[in-house]
């Protein structure tokens, strides 16, 4: 497992140490980097978790690698990401005629961008089903590759080899998320002490808010499961209820909202009251 605490905070705090009352663009500068290093650590934490499950079924890393490149290759080919950026870009410009066409908090406006967001929904979805056996393709190609990596004899436990690759993936991201708020609270010069209080405050503060909206959307989806099971296979139906579907996770969504942003802002609050942490202390505050 590879972690980057030493060098991923030790840039931050040398950083900060030269900073000062440096503007803040210093800071974002500072922020930036951290940011960098997040991304390093993580891509790291998934190589790693990638090359143990190889090893769970004894398969030559670099060859399954090489079977990974070619599915994305193959997915690439099949449109399907293409299709959904052009549906998201299609969104944004809808979004923005909305927001020009009709002033904010108007019904009109939440009505033309509820209606955006609906067309949207049924452009990724006809693009998936446009995409869907070529992707099932790549799949299969992709598993036929891998399993002429190396020879067939994997651990007796397969299974839990992969759950012990999956749980030290977790604990790396874990690592890595912690080392990328350490730093990032020194770039802000804030005690991290202070901070983690402020973000475990915040997290109690969102937990219900998740739950709840997690409770509604699976109803959705219950829901949603039920229809089209009564569908018996015809396409616009399922189209139709998949649009309901949707329309209700966004409902959900929409009523957690104002709870969430809520939470952030008394996040927000927090963290500006938090006292300034030295270079030199702030690995132990």
């Amino acid at each position: 497992m590879k972690r980057l605490p030493i060098i991923v905070l030790g840039a931050a705090a040398a950083l900060f140490a030269v900073m000062g009352a440096a503007p803040v663009h210093a800071a974002n500068s500072c922020v930036t980097g951290a940011k960098d290093d997040y991304k390093d650590a993580k891509a790291n934490c998934k190589d790693d978790l990638l090359t143990a499950k190889d090893a769970c079924l004894n398969r030559d890393h670099d060859c399954v690698t090489a079977c990974r490149a070619d599915r994305e290759d193959c997915r690439a080919a099949s449109g399907i990401d293409a299709a959904i950026a052009a549906c998201q870009a299609t969104l944004q410009t809808a979004v923005q005629n909305c927001k020009t066409a009709f002033a904010s908090g108007t019904p009109e406006r939440a009505t033309c961008i509820d209606n955006a967001q609906v067309a949207a929904f049924q452009c990724r979805d006809q693009a998936r089903e446009d995409s869907k056996l070529a992707l099932k393709a790549c799949r299969k190609t992709f598993k036929l590759c891998a399993k002429a990596c190396g020879p067939a004899t994997p651990p007796v436990d397969v299974k839990t080899c992969k759950a012990t690759a999956q749980n030290d993936f977790k604990t790396c991201n874990s690592n890595a998320q912690e080392d990328f708020q350490v730093a990032k609270d020194i770039c802000k010069n804030v005690s991290h002490g202070c901070a983690e209080t402020c973000r475990a405050n915040r997290d109690d503060c969102l937990a219900p808010i998740q739950a709840t909206l997690d409770a509604a959307i699976a109803a959705c989806n219950a829901t949603r499961d039920a229809a089209i099971a009564n569908c018996n296979g015809d396409a616009t139906c399922i189209d139709q209820v998949q649009v309901v579907a949707f329309q209700c996770r966004d409902t959900a969504r929409e009523n957690a909202h104002p709870g969430i942003v809520d939470c952030r802002s008394n996040f927000n609050a927090c963290i500006n009251g938090c006292p300034p942490a030295s270079p030199s202390g702030a690995f132990l505050d």
